[in-house]
């Protein structure tokens, strides 16, 4: 499986080590933050820094950390693409 977790601060990154503990590897990251993508690849995870480029490494799973108010976004996103 090839999870790709939307958003990168706190709760994103949590949800990335939660990943790896249960024995996941294929672990990507999206965030419009620089700052947020810097300190997700510590994880040693694959980021990207738009969603077209992140989608284009064609995730199984889309794991939605977002705020609230874009949650929709990218689930009418995920949907669209069958994800």
């Amino acid at each position: 499986m090839r999870f790709l977790v939307v958003g990168l601060g706190s709760m994103g990154k949590r949800r990335v080590r939660n990943l790896k503990i249960l024995g996941q590897s294929d672990i990507m990251g999206f965030d419009i933050r620089q700052d947020r993508i810097k300190e997700a690849s510590r994880l040693g995870i694959k980021t990207f820094s738009t969603i077209k480029s992140a989608l284009e490494e064609k995730p199984d799973i889309i794991i939605i950390s977002t705020s609230p108010d874009t949650h929709l976004k990218y689930v009418q996103i995920a949907t669209k693409m069958n994800i």
